[in-house]
């Protein structure tokens, strides 16, 4: 005998949910994590885009409040820089791609209940870790989403509501803090939403924006820092929406409109719009059936469907994109990652509302009725699969392991034997890689050969108009040379040298020939000449500390933010500098025009970054209050 759709367990109360997953749901999570990872889950490294897996992934120098880099990455990837330097890059990124998407699985299934059937929780989970949103961000290398994707369903409930339990509110906005300026933003978000739909009380309010003040130091300190620093933000207009066609607009709401269309997986043509289409409707059928606590998840959705939108709309755009070019809107640049609120609330609405038809199918007592309720029940996990289809299984060859040429090695152990400050070449923030199939990856140069070295963050959307999206004001020094090198008589190696810069690497790959003149700079000297790389050492290159007393000065910089020299006043430090360095107690040091430091009045062997020491205690005192909160926790659960 056929069970009946409603013959299924009822719907639960509405404050029901289960409080742990069985260990059949964990399975699938973690089964589905590697069905979408695939390929990339072999030997070797990642490359696409942001996606910057390196054999040694470095602690951010956001932590400290140092550049060049912006602050994206900050405080998450000090979790990728401590597990590489245990197992090693790639190893850790994928045991945590792994880990987090088994999370983001469970919390959702989770989130839509274990009382109602197994094929909404099921549709939910995978629509949320590998629809068109997720595997997108994953293959361009955001993986603070994947963060984001991970905690969010199990936070939820406590940002929404926060006054139920300002403890674990507190708790819940610093797990989400920890993500960084992108999820962290978006924590605010909800938080701001929860307030607003709780009884108005002023100190409810204060409670509330306190606790989301003083959490987002985890990212926002480090922010405002570089900031002060001098960081250039671009605004959104080279990040808008792609919203296309009515194929374009339907496909957002199953988490198209990626700002490239060439990086968007799923989501798009007629599977998108259609996919999209139906979540949306089954969203408004089935979004009654979602706990009570869940409600105010209305108005974030639309906040996050309006936000996405607007980089994208007429008239609306150019407000939004002048908003964005201001410090304060810096964090709405991107504004599609905002789609996330949406598909909190409908992916788990149009999980449920498949079921809702389906109930009503069976309940007219009609044999085909009754079947075709089991096709509906069935709908949105159909959708989800069909959606997620373009993401599994390496994420449309965007997860395919690479090595870094054998040349790039010899580079590397040639500059670490002998440290200095270091430009790459090309000039360009995301080059085209060959032996990553041509697609274009975040230099990864960096990285890969570790200490100071000096890159371009600059797009190139408009290559007329250099915008340099870091602190290192050297770089725009360089910026002038290379211009010199490409459309003059291409003699830098003396301005390098005056510029502290000790090596020229130059890998072959495209655009690389714009740099031949480089050879016949009488102050350039070829120390390496490989297939895959040519390394010029400058000639002209002194030492880290440049002093008007003649000597030699010890230099030493066992931290970024710390650096040991017995150099005189007025020397100059070769190394990036920023307004916060001091000397000793606080001793002038200023910072050249050409972007170095120099050391001022004062005495003392130890020149630091004050503001790194300040950010470092708001993270303890952070990790102290949460430590107190979760030991209040259990020993109410399990008191003595």
């Amino acid at each position: 005998m056929t069970k009946r759709v409603s013959d299924m367990t009822p719907l639960p109360p509405a404050d029901a949910a289960p409080s742990f997953a069985a260990w059949e749901t964990w399975l699938a999570g973690v089964a589905l994590a590697v069905l979408i990872i695939g390929p990339g889950l072999g030997p070797g490294s990642l490359l696409n885009l942001d996606l910057l897996v390196t054999p040694k992934i470095p602690v951010p120098n956001g932590i400290f409040g140092l550049g060049p880099q912006l602050s994206q990455r900050t405080p998450f990837f000090v979790v990728f820089g401590v597990g590489s330097w245990l197992v090693g890059g790639p190893l850790i990124t994928k045991v945590l791609l792994v880990a987090l998407l088994a999370v983001g699985y469970v919390g959702m299934v989770r989130l839509v209940g274990s009382g109602i059937g197994r094929l909404p929780g099921i549709a939910a989970g995978v629509l949320w870790v590998a629809g068109p949103f997720a595997v997108t961000r994953i293959g361009v290398g955001h993986l603070t989403y994947v963060w984001l994707i991970a905690v969010l369903p199990w936070v939820v409930r406590h940002l929404i509501h926060p006054s139920a339990d300002w403890r674990r509110t507190f708790l819940a906005a610093l797990v989400m803090a920890f993500g960084g300026p992108a999820v962290g933003v978006v924590s605010l978000v909800v938080l701001m939403a929860g307030l607003a739909a709780e009884p108005r009380s002023d100190r409810r309010v204060a409670r509330g924006m306190a606790i989301g003040g003083a959490t987002s130091l985890l990212w926002l300190g480090p922010t405002m820092v570089l900031w002060w620093a001098g960081a250039n933000v671009g605004g959104a207009s080279d990040f808008s929406t792609s919203a296309h066609g009515v194929d374009g607009w339907l496909g957002l709401l199953v988490g198209g409109g990626f700002w490239s269309d060439l990086q968007q997986v799923g989501g798009i043509g007629w599977i998108g719009a259609i996919g999209g289409l139906v979540i949306g409707l089954l969203a408004l059928a089935g979004h009654h059936d979602l706990p009570d606590w869940t409600k105010p998840l209305r108005w974030t959705a639309a906040v996050g469907l309006f936000v996405t939108v607007a980089s994208a709309l007429p008239v609306v755009r150019e407000g939004y994109g002048w908003l964005t070019s201001l410090a304060v809107g810096a964090p709405l640049r991107e504004s599609q990652r905002f789609l996330v609120l949406w598909l909190l609330w409908a992916v788990p609405s149009a999980a449920l509302g498949g079921r809702r038809l389906a109930l009503r199918l069976a309940d007219a007592d009609q044999p085909f009725s009754r079947t075709l309720s089991h096709v509906v029940a069935a709908v949105p996990l159909a959708v989800a699969v069909a959606v997620a289809l373009p993401g599994l299984w390496g994420i449309d060859g965007r997860l395919r392991p690479v090595d870094f040429p054998a040349g790039w090695a010899e580079a590397r152990d040639l500059v670490r034997s002998r440290p200095g400050p270091t430009v790459v070449l090309p000039w360009n923030e995301y080059p085209p890689l060959s032996f990553v199939g041509g697609r274009h990856v975040l230099n990864p140069l960096p990285d890969y050969l570790g200490g100071d070295v000096i890159s371009s963050y600059d797009p190139l959307f408009d290559p007329a108009h250099p915008r340099q999206e870091q602190v290192d004001r050297r770089s725009w020094v360089v910026d002038d040379l290379l211009a010199n090198v490409t459309g003059g008589d291409g003699l830098i190696g003396d301005e390098l040298a005056d510029l502290g810069i000790r090596w020229v690497v130059l890998v072959r790959e495209e655009g690389w020939g714009r740099y031949a003149r480089l050879d016949s700079d009488p102050d350039l000297t070829v120390a390496l000449d490989h297939p895959d790389v040519v390394v010029y050492e400058v000639d002209g290159w002194a030492a880290m500390v440049e002093s008007p007393v003649p000597g030699s000065f010890r230099f030493d910089r066992p931290l970024p933010p710390l650096i040991l020299t017995d150099a005189p006043p007025a020397s100059v430090l070769n190394v990036a500098g920023a307004p916060g360095w001091v000397r000793g107690w606080f001793g002038a040091v200023d910072v050249t025009d050409d972007g170095r430091l120099r050391l001022g009045e004062g005495t003392g062997g130890a020149v630091w970054f004050w503001p790194a020491p300040v950010l470092f205690a708001i993270d303890i005192l952070l990790a102290v209050v949460a430590l107190r909160v979760i030991r209040g926790i259990q020993a109410e659960r399990w008191p003595r």
